[in-house]
């Protein structure tokens, strides 16, 4: 067992965890408004969740099993996976966004400003990033398992007989502390992200232009086609690169968005 492993686990765990309710504490308290909006994020990502993942349990079998019978080149196959992957998310988390401003804030009487669509974006965002770190701390238990001889030798040589399990096992054992720094820095990047979208989402709520919640869905789609084709084809360094590339145009486009929105009204009266 490597100590600086564990270390790099629990210190990439635990930022997952505390940054994002840090981030939203600050904007909370320099608007201030009610967490109940950093809430409303966390709870509407879920729901989406709940309705991508059995989606995408029933779609994408068929579809990848299609894609495979009429594209017999690996590469070509994963980029109409990775358009399915991508198009699907942006689609299905925007019309989301999308009916929660246009319905839900008006209905609770939500004030939709920008300050609540920068706290609902940091909700949704940063829930998704606190359940990326219970899956580091599962890593973390899985990886302490292996490299411990916690494992029963019997049980682990049945195991060893399945390659893709030896390999997975062996890919375990073998990690690096610069193999778990990615995930945080991915998560930062896209906690960025899911606020650009919120923005342009309520944008285009409140101007009545489907076009922004077009480009919403567009950028996030892009977004996500790319990084499964690149992880795909070129690793994860790479992939996290192009990730940081599109959340530094991300944090350009809120600040247009932002201020595309103005003040619309006191920033406490959420």
């Amino acid at each position: 067992m490597n100590l600086p492993v564990v270390l790099t686990f629990l210190l990439v765990g635990v930022a997952e965890i505390a940054i994002p309710l840090l981030l939203g504490y600050i904007v909370v308290r320099k608007f201030g408004l009610q967490w109940k909006i950093f809430v409303y994020g966390a709870l509407f990502f879920i729901l989406s969740q709940v309705i991508h993942i059995p989606l995408l349990y029933l779609l994408q079998p068929p579809y990848s099993e299609w894609v495979e019978s009429i594209l017999p080149d690996p590469a070509l196959a994963l980029v109409a996976i990775a358009l399915f992957l991508g198009l699907f998310a942006g689609a299905l988390e925007e019309g989301i966004r999308y009916l929660v401003f246009s319905r839900f804030f008006r209905r609770e009487n939500i004030p939709q400003t920008r300050e609540n669509g920068l706290l609902f974006g940091t909700g949704w965002g940063g829930i998704e990033c606190i359940f990326v770190a219970l899956l580091v701390f599962s890593g973390l238990v899985s990886y302490i398992t292996v490299t411990s001889g916690m494992i029963d030798p019997a049980i682990l040589n049945a195991t060893l007989t399945d390659p893709s399990a030896a390999e997975s096992l062996a890919e375990l054992a073998a990690l690096a502390p610069l193999d778990i720094l990615p995930g945080l820095l991915e998560r930062m990047m896209t906690i960025i992200l899911h606020i650009t979208w919120t923005l342009l989402v309520l944008l285009a709520v409140l101007k009545a232009r489907m076009a922004f919640l077009i480009a919403a869905i567009a950028y996030h789609s892009v977004v996500d086609i790319a990084a499964v084709y690149m992880v795909g084809t070129f690793g994860i360094w790479p992939t996290e690169g192009a990730i940081v590339l599109f959340a530094a145009l991300g944090a350009g486009i809120l600040v247009w968005s932002w201020n595309a929105i103005g003040e619309r009204s006191e920033p406490g009266t959420s």
